[in-house]
């Protein structure tokens, strides 16, 4: 018997074999692949999550708003510092100039200029060589080397750049200790007033100063040193207050010297006038002369002449004699003036017979209480006398 042909299944079978042979060899070969993938996904499943969980898109978005914020403040930072540069560089040019021996005569030759009139002389710095920084100063008349300066002429210059060098850089905030010995002492009284006029604006009213002191031989300058009151700002009232002053005299007996305080006719009156319109006042207030009040009883003559002599004058400044004026100043009341005539002439005038008798002058407080009432009716300047004294 022949055979069944079985050809056809075995090439069948062969090639379902092959298929599955070749299935597991790609399915081999990809095996790595899928296990790389696999995990990959797995990453990033757990990258998700993990993001999801810290809101890690929120932050980002902060974050990326945040940088421009930054990137805008570093843009506003680099402008400001430009800026900041720029005014360094011109506050050194500043410092520069105030340490500027030049710009010191300038200053100088303003002051001599603005408050002593003198346009004819100037300072002016000069190098002394090349090489070398410092420098000197020379003086020059009608813009010629001056020589053969007077002694007053040496001295407000040599104040005048004092003054100049308390603006100077190594000054300047530093709340110095100021001490000025006797300003005008070699000037003539045209110059009191200019001098005083410096050290108010350029000393007392900016008051950048620990203490300031002020020596005078000179009446006249003390008269105008009561009118400065400096003020600085008080930090516990919050507001500027006046600076206390304190007025101190120098006595020398022999070779010894003492600091002592100034007598109260020196201190606490700014002119003979002040003084002895408060010894009249005082006398107008005596009830019963006593010996706390009897010396200023007799010499209340002397006192209100010297008064009436000074007010008078301004009130009727031409060439009458007192008596004449006491009229005019008394008009109806022509008892006070006669009164007031005679006590002071008899009493400011002494004879051989007034000084052979004591005489307690009670008529002095009538006088004394006529010539208040009489400066009461210019009720502003009877008020500014009171104060003047208070």
């Amino acid at each position: 018997e022949i055979p069944e042909d079985k050809t056809v299944d075995l090439g069948n079978i062969i090639n379902t074999y092959n298929d599955i042979v070749d299935d597991n060899n790609k399915f081999t070969s990809e095996l790595e692949n899928a296990k790389k993938n696999a995990q990959n996904a797995l990453r990033l499943q757990e990258v998700f999550e993990f993001c999801d969980t810290i809101k890690y898109s929120e932050i980002m978005k902060k974050i990326d708003i945040l940088q421009k914020e930054k990137n805008k403040a570093s843009e506003t930072l680099q402008s400001i510092q430009n800026k900041i540069d720029v005014k360094m560089a011109e506050l050194q040019e500043k410092r520069r100039l105030l340490n500027d021996e030049e710009e010191g005569a300038r200053q100088v030759n303003q002051y001599l200029k603005n408050y002593f009139g003198y346009n004819y002389l100037s300072l002016q710095a000069e190098k002394i060589d090349n090489e070398s920084s410092k420098t000197r100063f020379k003086i020059y008349r009608n813009n010629k080397p001056a020589f053969n300066l007077s002694e007053g002429e040496c001295s407000f210059i040599a104040f005048c750049y004092f003054i100049a060098k308390l603006n100077d850089i190594d000054t300047q905030n530093k709340k110095p200790i100021i001490w000025i010995d006797d300003p005008i002492s070699s000037l003539d009284s045209n110059h009191v007033f200019f001098v005083y006029s410096l050290i108010l604006s350029e000393i007392v009213k900016k008051c950048n100063w620990s203490q300031l002191f002020l020596s005078t031989h000179n009446l006249d300058f003390l008269k105008y040193l009561h009118r400065l009151n400096a003020k600085e700002h008080s930090p516990s009232k919050n507001k500027l207050v006046s600076v206390e002053k304190r007025y101190f005299v120098i006595q020398r007996k022999g070779e010894l010297s003492t600091i002592q305080k100034m007598p109260k006719y020196l201190s606490e009156y700014a002119t003979e006038y002040n003084y002895l319109f408060s010894q009249i006042y005082k006398c107008s207030q005596i009830e019963t002369i006593d010996d706390s009040n009897h010396d200023l009883i007799c010499n209340f003559g002397n006192i209100a002449r010297r008064f009436l002599e000074i007010h008078l004058y301004f009130k009727y400044p031409d060439m009458s004699d007192c008596a004449d004026k006491l009229r005019k100043y008394f008009k109806t009341d022509d008892i006070a003036a006669e009164m007031i005539n005679r006590l002071c002439n008899e009493s400011s005038h002494g004879s051989l017979e007034q000084a052979e008798k004591v005489d307690e002058l009670p008529e002095a407080i009538y006088v004394a209480k006529k010539i208040i009432k009489k400066l009461q009716e210019d009720t502003e300047q009877y008020s500014s006398l009171l104060n003047s004294i208070s």
